[in-house]
């Protein structure tokens, strides 16, 4: 199978002058069953015509382009001018149109003078979501710089607000509904009007680059990523932040929390982030909320079988969740991260359990869980955004969006995502993003064995062997370190932290 995609590969890499001299005939000449010139809408190189609605090609990923026009050609995208002109295109023609368009470079049209006050409201949805609605930032899907990953989910990056927002509409009414999963469908649906406004005029005041990298948004107007006041402690606003030294600690902390690879990177093993598994930049109740984790510790740990400080909590994420090493005691990212937590549990209670603390607990489920169901269940539900092979995605410029569920770039087997419970509650509760409790508890259970019935990076505390290192840390139902999967030994071909 990898021999045939290889020659297929092979075979696109060679036809690539040829595709692009056809998408060039194309674009300017229409094709040879009907279809008109698309430059005389969208332009020789792609700018498309924003004051007319007519959206920015130049740059987008060719897969997403193609897919669009499959849309249009199958009426999954209502549109009365681009469904003839689709379906005159032939399979070849739409990859060649796609792959010309792609190829150019974008350029920002003069939009008119943006509304400064929409646009960091946009900026604010866009970087840290609205969760009192269940929506999540854009971002977290459409990539840091808005710049999109891979196929399915485009750049926005100084797309035309118009654009933006007749698509967002269009969700909302359903004219439009070739979103894999539902996933843009659900989300336009909790947005309202001015949400729809803003997110447009942000992501079209966008250089052509994207998004400053590693900067969080200017958000004075911001629709605060907190958990909603009636299902228990809410954590303060972002902007109760103060603005003095304390402050900073505070915004460093959860610039490490939102991108460590950046802001810790000598701690850092793979390519997660701590808000993979802690939603909302660790506010969202049900999802591991840093609020409620905070005011729990000092306690007892099994894991280690001592009683732990909030530090050495964190150390525990570096080491495992990261499969990384552990920063300092007293290190300035232990003390940013801490100060982080410390202010979002402001106001809560110390020692008590709080709602919405961790995950919910799921039952047994009614059937033992199951490798194969898990499978169709990640096939259906995960491989969108998680790769086929779990290998996550990542942006047009390398950086993670969506992170790898197994294999090197992923947590290790002594991380708690290991434990099939702990991931599938977690699941349960959160995926797919912006849809969670959508399976059923039956169908968590059996997703998070498929994903933990698969290599990742050995356990730092290996003893030597894989049984005695199972024996000592995994001998339960819900790990499947040591166990034989599809005649592999979990754990046996597994590389210590820190090597490739």
């Amino acid at each position: 199978m990898r021999f045939g995609i290889m020659i297929v590969s092979l075979a696109l890499l060679m036809a690539g002058p040829a595709l692009a001299d056809a998408g060039s005939d194309v674009v300017m000449h229409g094709s040879k069953n009907g279809a008109p010139a698309c430059s005389s809408c969208h332009g020789e190189t792609g700018a498309g015509q924003p004051a007319a609605g007519i959206p920015r090609l130049a740059g987008l990923d060719a897969r997403y382009i193609v897919r669009q026009l499959e849309s249009f050609a199958g009426s999954t995208r209502a549109n009365s001018v681009m469904h003839p002109i689709a379906s005159a295109l032939i399979a070849n023609e739409r990859d060649a149109v796609a792959r010309y368009f792609s190829a150019q470079t974008p350029a920002k049209a003069d939009d008119g003078t943006p509304d400064l006050k929409r646009v960091a409201a946009g900026a604010a949805l866009a970087a840290r979501g609205d969760w009192a609605k269940g929506v999540p930032a854009c971002k977290s899907c459409h990539a840091p710089d808005a710049l999109g990953a891979g196929g399915t989910v485009p750049r926005l990056a100084a797309q035309s607000s118009e654009y933006i927002e007749a698509q967002l509409r269009a969700w909302q009414d359903g004219t439009r509904h070739d979103d894999p999963l539902g996933l843009m469908t659900a989300i336009a649906s909790k947005l309202d009007s001015d949400q729809v406004v803003a997110a447009a005029a942000y992501f079209s005041s966008l250089p052509v680059s994207g998004a400053k990298a590693g900067a969080p948004a200017d958000d004075p107007v911001a629709a605060e990523a907190a958990m909603p006041a009636s299902q228990g402690f809410a954590p303060p606003p972002e902007s109760a932040i103060p603005n003095d030294d304390f402050g900073k600690m505070v915004k460093l902390g959860e610039n490490i929390f939102q991108d460590p690879q950046h802001f810790a990177g000598p701690f850092v093993g793979n390519t997660l982030s701590c808000s993979n598994c802690h939603i909302a930049r660790g506010r969202l109740a049900g999802s591991a909320p840093l609020w409620a984790a905070y005011v729990a510790y000092p306690a007892y740990r099994a894991k280690n079988k001592h009683v732990n400080t909030f530090e050495e909590r964190i150390q525990g994420c570096f080491k495992f969740s990261m499969n990384g090493k552990a920063p300092p005691l007293g290190s300035e990212t232990l003390v940013a991260l801490e100060t982080y937590s410390y202010f979002l549990a402001k106001g809560a209670p110390t020692g008590a359990a709080l709602p919405g603390r961790g995950y919910a607990t799921l039952k047994k489920p009614a059937k033992p869980f199951d490798y194969a169901r898990g499978q169709k269940v990640y096939e259906n539900n995960c491989a969108l955004c998680h790769g086929a092979n779990g290998e996550g995605r990542n942006a047009a410029d390398g950086r993670t969006v969506f992170p790898a569920l197994w294999g090197p770039h992923s947590f290790n087997w002594g991380a708690g995502m290991g434990d099939i419970k702990n991931a599938a509650a977690f699941i349960k509760a959160n995926m797919p993003f912006s849809r969670g409790s959508t399976l059923s508890d039956q169908e968590a259970w059996d997703v998070a064995a498929f994903v933990d019935s698969h290599e990742r990076p050995q356990d730092p505390r290996f003893t030597g062997t894989v049984e005695a290192t199972r024996a000592k840390y995994h001998d339960g139902a819900t790990w499947m370190y040591g166990k034989t999967v599809n005649g592999v030994v979990l754990g046996a071909h597994s590389l210590l932290p820190g090597k490739r």
